[in-house]
């Protein structure tokens, strides 16, 4: 009979390296769209400052691509314009109870497949209290047209801004980064990204 002793050998040898999860803090937020999304995590050590350290990209997606129609796609016709994907000008909801802290935006969009002019437009968001001490902070970049300004207090699932392709982006989708501490400091604490699927569900309905 085959031996299984090497196979578990190598599994106790790894398993300090597949154990780093708690070493990890999660936010959970309100899903930053209504629509179907599929989203890219940014991996440990894949980026070193926030908020782009732990975060995610979120594309707007729908079944009806493939041969019978059944399958996902990204966008309509060949993807060369900006208004050939689901996602662009898609709103994007708050996704938190808080405080906005920053809006800028960038007025020029970037044509699929290559970056933009200047600096991606983004929304910073201070999630809780005005007397949380180190609260989290969400950022959604490569936003447009926004519907918020800076001091303004939101709700979670609100509309704020829509989906853009501004600065450094390949194509319409919604960064989403949270962290705490101050956003240029090296100091601040990456946070990975977790939606709230209670949320997400009363969208869906």
């Amino acid at each position: 009979m085959k031996s299984h002793i090497p196979a578990i050998a190598l599994l106790l040898a790894l398993t300090p390296l597949i154990a780093h999860a708690d070493d990890i803090e999660a936010a959970l937020i309100h899903p930053p769209v209504a629509a179907k999304m599929q989203c890219s995590e940014h991996a440990l050590g894949t980026e070193d400052h926030v908020p782009d350290a732990l975060g995610t990209d979120c594309v707007v997606v729908k079944r009806n691509g493939g041969p019978k129609g059944n399958l996902l796609s990204l966008h309509t016709g060949d993807g060369t314009a900006n208004e050939h994907w689901h996602g662009w000008r898609e709103p994007l909801l708050a996704p938190c109870d808080g405080v906005v802290m920053i809006v800028s935006l960038n007025p020029e969009s970037a044509a699929p497949g290559a970056f933009g002019p200047g600096r991606s437009g983004a929304i910073l968001f201070k999630c809780g209290t005005a007397d949380e001490a180190n609260p989290v902070q969400v950022a959604y970049v490569h936003v447009r047209e926004a519907t918020v300004a800076e001091g303004d207090t939101v709700k979670a699932g609100q509309p704020v801004a829509r989906i853009g392709n501004n600065g450094s982006s390949f194509n319409p989708h919604v960064h989403v980064g949270a962290f705490r501490g101050d956003l240029f400091s090296p100091d601040a604490v990456p946070l990975q990204i977790r939606f709230d699927l209670a949320a997400m569900g009363k969208l869906a309905r």
